[in-house]
């Protein structure tokens, strides 16, 4: 059966944003499972912002990715969980907690670096194709990732 969501073209727009989402998401999971990496890549934005900032506040951290404090409250939550994060209250303003990388969250970034340059360079690829237009681009990729997984492709480029 054809895709209906790209028969929708426009239409199913943000539906076919969601589902692309969902799968990478999936995919990068599959990519971290087999490698023994204990992380969720929906924290990634979160966690990535604390590595660039080094010391941050979750103003900080929604002033970044524009998203909502819940959203930033649950992901610092699960991070915290995993003993990746840890915070300290600001000396100057209590109310405020200073979120940072923990002893672990340290070494499981070390470990992801040369995992996230494979990564950002496989889906470059998926985003660079040869399609004009977005939905025809969208289209390029879902074939592609029909085809090999993005788990597939990061971890054969990976285990070079």
């Amino acid at each position: 059966m054809k895709d209906k969501l790209q028969q929708y073209g426009e239409l199913g727009l943000g539906s076919r944003l969601k589902r692309l989402s969902d799968v990478m998401m999936k995919e990068i999971q599959i990519v971290y499972t087999s490698l023994d990496i204990d992380f969720d890549p929906y924290l990634f934005p979160v966690f990535k912002v604390i590595i660039d900032l080094e010391s941050t506040t979750t103003t900080d951290i929604q002033e970044a990715l524009q998203y909502t404090q819940p959203a930033i409250t649950q992901a610092l939550n699960k991070l915290i969980n995993k003993k990746l994060v840890t915070y300290k209250m600001d000396k100057t303003d209590k109310r405020k907690k200073l979120f940072r990388l923990s002893a672990k969250g340290k070494t499981i970034h070390q470990k992801m670096i040369p995992l996230w340059r494979v990564i950002d360079e496989q889906v470059k690829w998926l985003t660079e194709g040869s399609a004009s237009g977005l939905t025809r681009h969208l289209t390029f990729i879902e074939n592609q990732l029909r085809e090999k997984s993005l788990s597939q492709r990061i971890l054969e480029k990976y285990n070079i």
